[in-house]
Order: C-alpha cells, then structure tokens, then sequence
C-alpha cells in the first residue's frame, strides 16, 4: 500500500492545509481544515492513498477549491470484499473551504484489476457535515467513517449476490440504456452497446458485477467514440477528472446497478 506524504497531498490539493475559508464565508461558517480530518483518520490507521482537486479559474481559489481524498486501512484489506469482487475497500472523503461542500464521507472501492476507483451509494444516505455548529465536527466524520467501515461487510454481500447474477443480453442492454445518459447528452452519437464494450479479458462476463464495472469504466475512464467534431477528426470522450462528477456519477451508477439486482433475481 504507496501511501500519500503531506507533501504529495500538498503538490495536488493544497487546499487541504487552507489556514482559513475564503474571504466570503460568513460569520456563521465555522472553519476546520482538512488536514486536521486527515491527521485524525491517520491516528486511527487510515491512510492517504489517492488525492484529486477541482479545477479553478483563479490562482487565489486554488487554497479553498473541493478536493477529495481516498483512505485505505491495513487492517480493512483482508475482507470478504478482496475475495469476492478483487476489490479493496476504501473511504473517500470530500471537502472544500469555498462554501461548495462541506465534509462528505463516502465508501469506496478500488478494483485491483484495473485500479479502477468505484464509489458506492451508502445505505445510510450521504453522510454530510456541514461546516456549522459548535460541537466536535472532526470527531462526527470519525463516527461517519466508522459507521461506513461497518457496512463493508454488506457492500461485500452485494457484490457477490451481483456477481452470480447472470444478465441476458436485453438485460446488459437495458442496464447501459440507463447508464448512457449519466454521462452523455443526447446528441453525442454514443450508442448503449459501446458502454459494454470491455477493456481486458475476463470482463466480457454476462453478470451483473461484471457489467456494472464495464459500464463504469467506459463512463469514467473514457476512450468512447463520439459524434465527429466541425473538423471532421474522430473524437473520444475524456476521462472524468472532476471531483463533483466522478462522485455522482459513481453514485447513481450504484443505485443503478442496486436497481437492476432487485428487477432480475
């Protein structure tokens, strides 16, 4: 496990060691830094193994911008979640100090095959703190990752439950007919049947994990043929680098698959 030093956190997101919010929160918004969050979740062994941040137009915002990180616990590794779905389970944790988000925990997965990082619709809801109050903010998102890594054990469940779940063809169909317009506008020449395509052997399976992690690469990683642009050159959609996308888009993605699991068993 390559975990991340404060100073590759740092060179990435710096807005993680923001000293203060941005000049237009109100008196009302109530400030606590990432970094004390981060060092928190490492004094209880999770540790900062992939970071992003949000893109911003001015070079003052950079210090406040939403920025998203992924924590990994030692002790989390050796799960049922390894062995059923080669995945590893993580948490993701999102804030900003511009007022965009306040602290957001999420569970997550990266799956080892393809180091694909899978966001999962948490059966408690979101769990959101918002930057407010005055009581111990820091330790509510500890009780709010905890309470997620008490779930892992289901999410395994799910995963397995959908990996025995053969689709037909019409089903696997149907599932990327939904799934198109999370990312795809109509008119972008992006047909269902490309969201199945597979990147490697072994991903071609009829289940319904296997096809939900196809869609979900295709979706995120792009490479997805679109309709020709004004110069006539051949255009593929971009990876998603957003920190807002990437995590609603996992989300509904999720939900979507939860969906599809409750229609056909």
């Amino acid at each position: 496990m390559q975990v991340l030093s404060n100073q590759e956190l740092r060179s990435v997101a710096p807005s993680i060691f923001a000293t203060a919010a941005d000049e237009n929160r109100s008196e009302r918004y109530r400030f606590v830094p990432t970094i004390e969050v981060v060092d928190a979740l490492r004094d209880e062994g999770f540790m900062p193994v992939k970071v992003g941040a949000s893109r911003c137009k001015t070079e003052d915002g950079i210090d406040y911008v939403k920025h998203s990180i992924r924590f990994r616990r030692e002790s989390d590794l050796n799960t049922k979640l390894a062995k059923v779905g080669n995945v590893l389970p993580e948490i993701a944790l999102t804030n900003s100090h511009n007022g965009t988000s306040g602290f957001i925990v999420d569970p997550a997965l990266l799956r080892l095959v393809c180091s694909n990082g899978l966001v999962v619709s948490n059966s408690q809801g979101e769990l959101r703190y918002r930057h407010g109050g005055k009581d111990d903010l820091t330790g509510r998102v500890l009780d709010g990752v905890f309470s997620i890594v008490e779930d892992f054990p289901l999410i395994a469940d799910n995963i397995e439950r959908w990996s025995g779940l053969d689709l037909t063809n019409d089903q696997r169909m149907a599932f990327a007919r939904a799934a198109l317009p999370l990312r795809f506008e109509e008119g972008s020449g992006v047909q269902a049947d490309q969201l199945l395509v597979p990147h490697r052997y072994g991903d071609g399976k009829p289940d319904l994990f296997s096809t939900f992690n196809v869609v979900q690469e295709n979706l995120i990683r792009g490479g997805v043929r679109l309709n020709r642009g004004p110069s006539g050159r051949l255009q593929r959609s971009r990876e998603i680098k957003s920190v807002d996308r990437d995590l609603k888009l996992n989300r509904a993605l999720w939900t979507l698959a939860d969906k599809m699991s409750k229609l056909v068993h």
